[in-house]
Parts: C-alpha cells; structure tokens; sequence
C-alpha cells in the first residue's frame, strides 16, 4: 500500500502547491477564482481514485429472510464478487490486493463463494497468471462462475474462430482454479438433518448460472430456461443430484447472471429465482456526493432490489416469497481507480421465515 499511497500523496501536495501558486498569481478578479478550483478538485480525485480510493475494499451484508429457505439452511452464507477484471485492475503496485481480497472474502467464512462474471478484461491469460490467488478462494460447497461479456475475448480483436479457443481456455482456467462453472447448468446443494423419530430429513437450495445476457451491444448467450433444466452429461454423486428445475415453489433457487438487465427483461418474464446475483455496473467506480453515472444507465446498478410487482423497491416488500436482485459493483474494475465507489464483496446471509 505504501508504494501507492505515500508517493501519490507526495506528487498531490507539489502539484497541488502549484496549482494554488497559479491561481494567486495569475488570477486577480475574485469571480474567476471559483474556475481554479476545478483543476483542484480533478486533480484531488484522480490521485484519491488511483491510491486510497482504488485500495479500500468493503463488506456489504444483508440477511434475506423467505418461508422458502429449509430451516437446515438457516445461518447459510453466500459470499458474492464481481468483476475481477485481472488484467485491468491487478498489476503492478496493486498486485497484492487480489491475494488480499482472497483472503479478506475467506475469512468471511462463506458456505459457498459466488463470482459472478468478468474474471479478465481481455484475454484468459490474465487470470491464469493469477492462478495461485484465484485457486485460494475456499468454501466448503464450492466455488460456482459464471461468464461475463468481456469473458467472451470480445474485445480483443481476435477473429471468431481465435475468441473461441480462448472461451475454451477461459472455461478450463476457471476449472482449475477448483471452481464450478455454470454455463447455463444449475446444481443442487443438500443439507441432512437427523429428526427426533430417528429418521434423516434432507432439504436443498439450488445454484443456477447462465451465461451472459444484456441488452445490445452486449451479449445474449444466456438461455434460462436451459439453465433450469439441462441435465446432460451431469454425473450423480452422494452429495448432489442433478434434476430438472421444473418450477421453483418448493425449491430455494440463486441464480447468477451477470448483467441486471437480465432480471426484468429476461429473467423474470421465464423464472422467477428467489435471489438473483449479478454485477457487471461497477458503479462506474465513481460516485460524487452519491450520484454515479451508473445510474444514469442501469435501473438496478448497486445495491440490493427487490421485485414488487413489476417495480424495484429497495426494502422487503413484505410479500411471502420476496424475489431478491444483488448487485454487486465490482470486486477489482477496468482500471486500477475508484472514486466513492469502493471495491465490493456481499455477503448474504440466508434465514429460514418461520
């Protein structure tokens, strides 16, 4: 951190000094003094945004409460990140931060870890170089992916046979990491409970992934309804049974799908998940006295939504199975710079309504 910040502070206050000397020498009229202080405050937010602003990292918790999550599952953490973009973000002097991150999201002791899209920013040797940081995240029902748009090799300039062979490359780099890659797939996660008549109840959730969907330019590879139903080429162990998802009254299903758009256009029209995860946004890794340009673009761009009746409301709407949209905004970014828009994991906490 040192190697970032105390440098950066050191380059801001000798030209911070000169741009005051500037505006008290070459500035007489009082009316035009106000216009300096704007080179002042670019100059603040861009060394803020590439030191402190780009090093925080925070935890956002909520405890979503639904009649549908087994009592066996009550107490069940889901640790959600996005937007690795290991390329963008991750090199140089902030290296180490992906390693911390790592640990910061472990010691959080999730159940099961969700990255939710944009692991590089344009090609899978990013996060393979990164092999041993990605390999450490640790839960014990697994770590589950999802692709995002820049997964594709999209904006690489590779022609479509050479962006396929990287997409191959991108799913076998996340495979050996240790993590479950949900191209449209879903799974199920069962817990065994003994009763006090000597029998053993065993409950489940569902994980379900599809891959990208957002509106145009971005990609619509994404079929939910395959995401909820494909069983082919899926092997049966003592722990996990692959079936079809036919509905989702009896099952508590999370869904992770990258962009949230998805939700109300795609998603919701087909399948209705009792949590969906996504990220994708950023939060533009900017934000000015609470305004992003993020929200200029995106309904749901950060934060926490719930589904009422068609509309977002940002509270529980009371309803007696809620539909819960998580938006992350960004776990690394595009570049190594955040303003007010600070690095992200969520962690959900699952609690049986009773």
């Amino acid at each position: 951190m040192l190697k970032v910040f105390i440098p950066s502070i050191i380059i801001g206050l000798v030209l911070l000094c000169s741009v005051i000397t500037i505006y008290r020498c070459a500035i007489s009229t009082a009316w035009w003094r106000w216009f300096a202080l704007f080179p002042i405050l670019l100059l603040y937010i861009i060394l803020y945004g590439f030191t402190w602003g780009f090093w925080q990292l925070k935890v956002t918790e909520l405890t979503f409460e639904s009649e549908a999550i087994p009592e066996s599952f009550d107490g069940y953490k889901i640790a959600q990140i996005a937007d690795l973009h290991c390329g963008g973000a991750f090199w140089g002097p902030y290296r180490g931060l992906l390693g911390d991150g790592v640990e910061k999201v472990n010691s959080l002791k999730p159940d099961m870890i969700c990255v939710v899209g944009d692991l590089q920013n344009f090609l899978p040797k990013e996060p393979m170089e990164r092999s041993k940081e990605l390999s450490a995240l640790k839960a014990p029902d697994g770590v589950y992916s999802i692709m995002g748009n820049h997964d594709y090799a999209s904006y690489s300039g590779l022609s479509p046979k050479a962006q396929a062979e990287q997409i191959a490359l991108t799913k076998k780099a996340q495979a050996s990491f240790g993590w479950t890659m949900l191209n449209d797939e879903h799974r199920y996660i069962y817990r065994e409970t003994k009763q006090a008549d000597g029998t053993v109840k065993r409950d489940s959730i569902c994980v379900i992934g599809e891959e990208n969907w957002g509106l145009p330019p971005f990609p619509q590879k994404g079929d939910i309804k395959k995401a909820v139903s494909r069983t082919s080429g899926m092997t049966a162990t003592d722990s996990t049974v692959y079936v079809p998802i036919k509905d989702n009254t009896e099952t508590f299903s999370i869904l992770l799908s990258h962009d949230p758009n998805a939700w109300r256009h795609h998603v919701l029209p087909v399948f209705r998940p009792d949590i969906m995860l996504a990220g994708h946004t950023h939060g533009t890794q900017f934000s000015f006295f609470g305004m992003t340009p993020a929200s200029m673009t995106y309904d749901e761009w950060g934060g926490f939504y719930y589904d009422n009746n068609g509309k977002d409301s940002r509270e529980p709407t009371g309803k007696k199975r809620e539909t819960l949209l998580s938006v992350s905004t960004g776990f690394g970014g595009n570049l190594p710079f955040r303003f007010g828009m600070p690095r992200e994991i969520v962690l959900i906490t699952l609690k049986h309504k009773r």
